[in-house]
């Protein structure tokens, strides 16, 4: 008697699970496919949400093996209004200092906070003191209003075409993954979960919880327990699989060929200021500044700056952030690097060498804070407002109140700057001496990137053959 296939569905469904598990060669994608390829008893089952499967369609193109499917799924679009008022209940059922911030926040001086409205704050955080303190009513109750009042079920005709063993959801975050979690759980088909980023489980509440969580970090692992309700047997720690390119020392340029890429000088040094967003309004006077002292050359010679802007807003926040570096684009120290990192590969090592090779890195409460870790380059932040004194909740300094990011700064790996005389002297003193808190950031990685060994992504096919 022939012994039955493995089903695995596997989704991809945010630009963060491209990074994750997709777009470099020993990717968790490629390592499957090649598992496939020798193993007639595993079958993967990729479910692409529409739009992420049209923009990434090439890299699916010349699979030929009937045990790699590929198939695009849709969900439904829009909410009904007692739909959105019931994801805004369960959402709240968490109130962290992270949600206080994205509350009342605004995302820049013109528009009102990202959260909503600010006097919907202390509903959002009476719904986290009442409901939310209840563990039954978080994990039993919420799940079943959710069956009753999300009555579609877009994945029904997938699952009972393929039969699945095990379905991976590596953005449980999203709705695209918690609708096929739903149905999973409605068929007791077993379940593997992952947060595509390391600042979720700390923003919202997630409405179910898979079989298995893998956490990339303790950190991680500490927040899926902490706020979504995990228990410590359900989690494993694998670590980041987008590291394991990060780290590989085969995509490492040479400086002197790196320079001649960026069209710089074969002696010049440059820093690499990476931008937060709309939220950080008052960037430009840091940057004047910056560009000031190189030309003063308090810096020391030839130094130069590479800005990354933010590239994740949409409409009118992206166009804010474009006008901020408008006036540095003619500037001969500057050099801008506008692609996405995670698009393809050459974008990708390119950015990972701007980081390798910088002198000090400015990141301003980003998640590259993680990725530059991995090369032991200097880390500084500002928490001013450039030259302006803006009111609490529309200042950078709120950022401070971040869940995810106080890890971080808690293992005082990066430097904490709250005016222009503070930010120089960072800058200053790591330019003379770059091993300035070399042991901090090993902390760093160690609580925060867990294992930079090139196995994570191996770790995740084990709990795909394992489980």
């Amino acid at each position: 008697m022939m012994n039955r296939t493995k089903v695995i569905f596997f989704t991809l469904s945010s630009a963060g699970v491209y990074r994750n598990l997709f777009f470099f060669p020993e990717s968790v994608f490629n390592k499957l496919k090649n598992l496939v390829g020798t193993r007639e008893d595993i079958k993967i089952v990729l479910l692409a949400y529409d739009a992420y499967y049209d923009k990434f369609v090439s890299n699916f193109s010349g699979i030929k093996n009937k045990n790699f499917v590929i198939e695009k799924e849709t969900i439904p679009a829009k909410k009904t209004k007692l739909q959105k008022i019931f994801y805004f209940f369960y959402s709240y059922l968490i109130y962290t200092k992270t949600t206080e911030m994205l509350a009342t926040m605004g995302l820049r001086p013109d528009e009102p906070p990202a959260g909503g409205k600010t006097y919907l704050a202390p509903i959002k955080k009476l719904i986290a003191n009442t409901f939310g303190r209840s563990r039954f009513f978080k994990l039993r109750v919420i799940p079943t209003i959710y069956y009753i009042l999300f009555p579609e079920r877009p994945f029904s005709k997938i699952i009972e075409k393929y039969n699945p063993d095990l379905i991976f959801l590596p953005h449980i975050y999203g709705q695209f993954d918690t609708m096929l979690l739903a149905e999973a759980r409605r068929r007791n088909i077993k379940t593997i979960g992952m947060a595509a980023g390391w600042d979720h489980l700390d923003k919202y509440f997630l409405p179910f919880q898979s079989d298995k969580f893998l956490a990339q970090s303790e950190h991680v692992w500490e927040m899926a327990i902490k706020y979504q309700g995990y228990k410590d047997k359900q989690i494993s720690v694998i670590g980041y699989p987008h590291l394991d390119f990060v780290s590989n020392p085969r995509y490492a340029l040479p400086r002197r060929d790196f320079l001649k890429n960026m069209d710089f000088p074969e002696d010049a040094k440059f820093l690499l200021y990476i931008s937060g967003s709309a939220y950080c309004p008052d960037e430009p006077d840091v940057i004047e500044t910056i560009l000031k002292w190189t030309e003063e050359g308090r810096l020391g010679e030839n130094m130069n700056l590479i800005i990354r802007p933010y590239l994740g807003g949409r409409g009118a926040d992206r166009d804010f952030d474009k006008k901020k570096f408008e006036k540095f684009e003619e500037n001969p120290r500057v050099r801008f690097w506008k692609r996405e990192a995670w698009d393809d590969l050459p974008n990708s090592i390119n950015f990972m060498n701007i980081m390798r090779h910088s002198s000090v890195i400015i990141s301003i409460f980003t998640t590259a804070v993680l990725e530059a870790a991995v090369f032991d380059v200097p880390l500084v932040t500002t928490v001013f407002d450039g030259y302006n004194k803006r009111p609490y909740n529309r200042s950078i300094r709120r950022f401070l109140m971040s869940e995810h990011f106080k890890d971080v700064l808690d293992t005082k790996a990066i430097k904490i700057t709250n005016n222009f005389d503070e930010l120089f002297e960072a800058i200053d003193s790591y330019l003379k001496n770059p091993k300035i808190d070399a042991r901090e950031r090993e902390v760093l990685r160690n609580k925060l990137l867990y294992k930079l060994d090139g196995n994570a992504s191996n770790r995740i096919i084990e709990y795909f053959i394992g489980s």
